[in-house]
């Protein structure tokens, strides 16, 4: 092992490696976006940023007891609704929102769950580091 790091080009590729590690987790942004919402604010939109738009939702505001109906566009203040009952749509904030309930069940187009998510982050190391261990295993032939 010692002797691997003696050669020039092994510490060169060492050291390219660590650089491009660094440097696509650089490049990647965190989630940490919305500093002006509170923590319930926060909670409330990670919960909705899990359904698609159009998926049948069961909301509980502080204002009214229950909504049912179709969420709409989400974005990082609020978001729509589609109330089932009156069909007309709805801006709220988060700080409204109480509760986001679901049926088990999806109705209708758009409301399917999708595949896991995976972060683009760990592609991006898993990647480098797959490509650092084939370079390392070619110089070490």
């Amino acid at each position: 092992m010692h002797a691997y790091f003696r050669s020039p080009s092994a510490v060169r590729l060492t050291l390219t490696c660590f650089i491009a590690i660094c440097a696509a987790m650089a490049c990647v942004p965190s989630g940490h976006a919305q500093a002006s919402l509170s923590k319930h604010e926060r909670k409330m939109h990670k919960k909705l940023m899990k359904y698609p738009e159009g998926s049948y939702l069961h909301l509980v505001l502080h204002a009214s007891s229950d909504n049912y109906g179709a969420l709409g566009s989400v974005s990082d203040a609020s978001f729509t609704f589609k109330s089932a009952d009156s069909n007309a749509v709805s801006t709220y904030s988060y700080n409204d929102l109480v509760r986001v309930k679901t049926d088990r069940e999806p109705i209708g187009q758009g409301s399917e769950r999708e595949h896991r998510y995976i972060r683009p982050r760990t592609l991006i190391i898993a990647g480098v580091l797959a490509a650092c261990a084939g370079v390392a295993a070619a110089e070490v032939r």
